[in-house]
């Protein structure tokens, strides 16, 4: 990530319209075959396939998709028949942003970067020229001044204590620059993007259908692998390793549990930035596979109890920050009952991990990140007042 630290974060508030249905029909095999023959029974007469788990039975999964990439579902149920044979899933039509109009009751259009600032890195070199034109714009993000040793165009010198100075190689011109994340802080009024609002919709909905049922319901996005991102990037599915941390977690979680975040990537218990450690633990083994959750990026992945779902809701009127971000600050202020499970991979103070990754986390989004991302896009396309409205 070019404003966050490394590898799987975001850093990441209405026109009335009529809301897109919720995709009631299934995929066209409601399982795989593979999975209809392991929850039946082989009836040969000669075995007969061991039950799953209880935990799992009442466990249903909605697979969010855009009809735009039948290349990821088809990924999907493929990667399900092989690991997950036990897995009731559905195929969920995802809101396309950038064909759908999203009622900004739901989905706000703009979010601001005040709460997701004391997490994600907005470090910038900004230019201290006071009187001029380009005072207080940015030079570079803190992180690629220093990827970008290299850049022919401008010599750096970083004086360490948050100021330095840049020179222009083609005029020669020196510039002072100031180092500092404060206006982020202050607050950035973003649109989000059309992709953001879309995602957040598509959640959004989920959370009213998990709302109605009794049981825990698991969300996944299309493109999930089954295995930690700490083993990146030749990291294979597992479904024999996804399917038994589930299984622990699901039947050591908390009674009272609201979310409990697959995969994931910042601070949770072991690594805290705000709340305190004292108020984190967990009883008896339920800490050996899961942690309390201060605030964490990512929704490839999750559990969601019937009352989490409730909460959730009650909450988004409107969703006024990308989906993940709006998650991640409702646990931590204590208001979301949020876990993420651990991998056998995971320690403390790692910084990402979980029992799933994303295929191709960089390279392959439909998603556009108001504020930049990993995918390095450009932060100033979607600034209130820079702009008049989200690009296209």
């Amino acid at each position: 990530n070019h404003l966050l630290a490394p590898q799987w974060t975001m850093r990441k508030r209405p026109a009335a319209a009529k809301r897109p249905a919720v995709a009631k029909r299934r995929a066209t095999a409601k399982r795989p075959a593979a999975a209809k023959q392991c929850l039946q029974g082989n009836h040969s007469g000669k075995k007969v396939a061991k039950p799953w788990p209880a935990v799992f039975r009442a466990l249903k999964a909605y697979v969010v998709n855009l009809d735009t990439r039948p290349d990821r579902w088809n990924q999907f149920v493929a990667m399900a028949a092989e690991h997950l044979p036990w897995l009731e899933y559905e195929r969920f039509s995802a809101t396309d942003g950038s064909k759908v109009s999203i009622p900004q009751d739901e989905v706000a259009p703009t979010w601001n970067t005040a709460n997701n600032s004391w997490y994600g890195d907005y470090s910038e070199w900004a230019f201290d020229a006071p009187g001029t034109e380009i005072h207080g714009t940015r030079w570079k993000w803190a992180c690629d001044a220093d990827a970008d040793a290299d850049d022919k165009a401008w010599k750096f010198v970083d004086h360490g204590d948050n100021t330095g100075v840049v020179e222009d190689t083609r005029t020669g011109e020196a510039r002072r620059v100031k180092k500092s994340d404060q206006r982020y802080k202050d607050g950035v009024d973003l649109f989000m993007s059309r992709g953001e609002r879309g995602c957040a919709s598509s959640h959004r909905r989920l959370w009213a259908i998990a709302a109605e049922r009794s049981a825990p319901t698991l969300i996944l996005e299309d493109d999930v692998k089954l295995c930690s991102p700490l083993l990146r990037p030749d990291g294979k599915s597992d479904g024999k390793q996804f399917s038994q941390r589930l299984e622990l977690a699901l039947e050591r979680a908390p009674g009272d549990f609201d979310v409990l975040y697959l995969g994931w990537a910042g601070h949770r218990s072991g690594n805290l930035k705000h709340l305190k450690e004292d108020d984190m633990q967990l009883p008896g083994d339920a800490q050996e596979v899961l942690r309390r959750v201060e605030y964490v990026w990512t929704t490839v992945a999750y559990v969601i109890s019937q009352r989490g779902a409730q909460k959730l809701l009650s909450a988004a009127r409107p969703l006024d920050q990308p989906v993940d971000n709006f998650m991640a600050w409702e646990a931590r202020e204590r208001r979301l009952n949020s876990f993420v499970i651990l991998s056998e991979e995971d320690e403390d103070y790692v910084w990402n991990g979980g029992i799933v990754d994303q295929v191709d986390f960089q390279g392959d989004s439909n998603i556009k990140k108001s504020d930049g991302g990993d995918q390095g896009d450009d932060m100033d396309q979607f600034v209130v007042g820079k702009v008049n409205e989200a690009p296209s």
